[in-house]
Formats: structure tokens, sequence, C-alpha cells
């Protein structure tokens, strides 16, 4: 049945294609990670805007920690007013009641703040110090991003 000279084929260990190559990236890969790297940097972009956006917050909660006449307290209350609001409507308030009215504060501590504005002694108590400075805290953390 078998010739003299015929081998049958060694079929055990079949006959394997070459292996491939990882490098270089077919050109899907690129553009995948082109995109990619487009996305990471604007995000980045926009999370740097958004910091430095708000580095009136940051000051404003910073100064809040330092000790402050009722006058002190006011001035801080206007200058983060003028952040949110046109420096012609918040000029216009010639009060502290009025300005007063648009932060989220106390009835308390409001009426201690118009009675000792432009007094010679215009310091708050401890206590009210206290509350005010908490107070305040809560509403710059509610307000609103520029």
């Amino acid at each position: 049945m078998l010739e003299k000279g015929f081998s049958v084929p060694e079929l055990s260990v079949p006959a394997l294609p070459q292996g491939f190559s990882w490098f270089p990236l077919p050109p899907g890969w690129w553009v995948t990670g082109v995109v990619l790297l487009i996305a990471l940097i604007l995000f980045g972009v926009f999370r740097l805007a958004r910091w430095r956006r708000n580095a009136w917050r940051r000051e404003a909660l910073a100064s809040l920690q330092g000790a402050h006449s009722a006058d002190g307290w006011l001035e801080l209350i206007k200058r983060i007013l003028l952040m949110h609001q046109p420096r012609a409507t918040v000029s216009q308030t010639l009060s502290p009641e009025q300005f007063l009215q648009q932060v989220d504060i106390d009835n308390d501590l409001r009426q201690q703040l118009n009675e000792k504005y432009c007094q010679p002694d215009n310091q708050l108590d401890a206590s009210h110090t206290a509350r005010l400075r908490a107070q305040l805290t809560k509403w710059l953390e509610k307000l609103p991003y520029v």
C-alpha cells in the first residue's frame, strides 16, 4: 500500500502561522489615542478655568477667619456681592440694611451689624462673630459658580 519513499506527514503538530508584531499599531489605535489625549487636555483646561474663576471664593473663605469689625464684615459682604451682581446695582445700595437683605444670615446678626455700622465701638462679641462666620461660610458655599 505504501510505496517505497512515501512518508506520512506529521499530523500531531500542525503548522502554525508566524507571530504578529504589536508595533506599529494600526491607524485606528493612533486615532483613539489622539482623541483621548484631546479629551483629557480639554477636561484639564476646563477644570483649571473653573479653579481660577473661583479664586475669589477661596480668598473670601480665607478672609472669614480673620478678626473683623462690623465695618469689616460689611465690606467683605459687599465685595462678595460684587462678584455676583453688576457694580451699578450694588453701588445703588447705600445703607447696609439694603444689601444685607441679600445675605442669608439671622435677623439678630443683621440688626447687630446695622447698629454698629460706622460707630466708634463696632466690634461684635465672640459668640456673634462665630455665628456670623459660620453663616457666611454656609452662604458662600451655596453661592452659584461664576
